[in-house]
């Protein structure tokens, strides 16, 4: 059964400390423009509403609603809590900042085969994306029970859950570069007019 994308939030972490990058990554530019900026364009199409988790105000020349993290410091584990305690929608779309390459027909790919799980998460060459995926607001309870005993790791935290794994070279029009991570500047200057 595929659910219709009006009904589901979009949420971007933004909240890294980007130690590796030395400043904020999502704002450094690629191509001309934030790296946020790449990942906005491709996820509005796709969802009802689009927020970015941040602590930094400066997110907010997008026009987006910027959420502070409920609780700093412990990685987008954090991220997805805030997330799921502010949606007013079941299931949300929720990815980082760092992968400007990601493409509206995956977004969609994700949130079409989602219904009936808790989480469904992105998985290419046996490499699961959590950060690339499907949240239902349900996992709430029981991500802050996880949080409050110290489980911080994304790939531990959905093993708690109804999770989907979903190989994503299954959707057509497939491209493997919607997995690129930009975590530092030689990594962005490498991708520097790779796409415009």
């Amino acid at each position: 059964m595929k659910k219709n994308s009006s009904s589901v939030n979009g949420y971007i972490l933004a909240g890294g400390k980007s130690l590796r990058m030395g400043e904020d990554k999502g704002l450094m530019l690629l191509n001309g423009k934030p790296m946020i900026a790449h990942v906005i364009e491709q996820l509005k199409p796709a969802v009802k509403k689009v927020f970015i988790v941040s602590n930094n105000k400066a997110y907010e020349q997008f026009g987006l609603e910027v959420i502070s993290d409920l609780i700093t410091d412990i990685g987008p584990a954090g991220g997805i809590l805030t997330a799921l305690s502010q949606t007013d929608s079941t299931y949300n779309f929720i990815c980082s900042c760092d992968m400007p390459f990601i493409k509206t027909e995956a977004i969609n790919f994700l949130i079409e085969h989602s219904f009936g799980y808790d989480i469904s998460v992105a998985v290419y060459q046996d490499k699961i994306q959590p950060l690339l995926g499907v949240y239902s607001r349900n996992c709430l309870a029981e991500w802050k029970s996880q949080i409050q005993k110290n489980n911080f790791k994304l790939q531990k935290l959905i093993c708690y859950f109804n999770t989907q794994k979903l190989e994503m070279k299954n959707m057509q029009s497939f491209d493997e570069t919607i997995f690129t991570n930009l975590n530092s500047k030689s990594e962005l200057e490498q991708h520097q007019q790779k796409r415009k």
